[in-house]
């Protein structure tokens, strides 16, 4: 019975995804005394790898589009940039849904929680700081493998 109703399931999420993946192994074989020489050094960048903060859906039969998200997303942003132009006339196509959602600080603020009470979306209940289970998790994965 479950099955029928977890396809009801709607997810959401944000990920940062790097557009330059490097893990930083790389197989060098170098004889004895070699080790400081310039043609067995290779310098790489340490800083922060460039990226891009992306919002998605996923359910059963449906996704939304990828909302690409300019710095960080506070609790005005998800309301003004995601939640208002594209989740709810997203949601509200959907015949039936159920709204998952991890519990960040931006989905928890009382102007998001608002926007849930105002527009009568049910959530699947959540525990806080629960380990993060949600299937949009391996989708985040595919889109960053066809980022690198």
């Amino acid at each position: 019975m479950w099955a029928a109703e977890y396809n009801e399931v709607f997810f959401t999420d944000e990920s940062r995804i790097c557009v330059q993946h490097h893990d930083g192994r790389i197989q060098v074989w170098r004889h004895r005394g070699e080790r400081m020489l310039n043609s067995c050094v290779m310098h790489r960048h340490t800083g922060p790898a460039p990226g891009i903060m992306v919002w998605g859906g996923i359910g059963y039969h449906s996704r939304t589009p990828l909302v690409r998200i300019a710095g960080t997303l506070n609790s005005q942003r998800c309301n003004s940039e995601v939640l208002k132009p594209v989740f709810l006339p997203y949601i509200q196509g959907l015949a039936t849904s159920i709204f998952r959602q991890d519990n960040v600080q931006p989905h928890v603020a009382h102007i998001v929680q608002r926007f849930f009470f105002n527009h009568q979306i049910e959530f699947l209940p959540w525990p806080a700081r629960s380990p993060d289970l949600s299937p949009i998790e391996n989708m985040w994965s595919m889109v960053a493998q066809r980022f690198t």
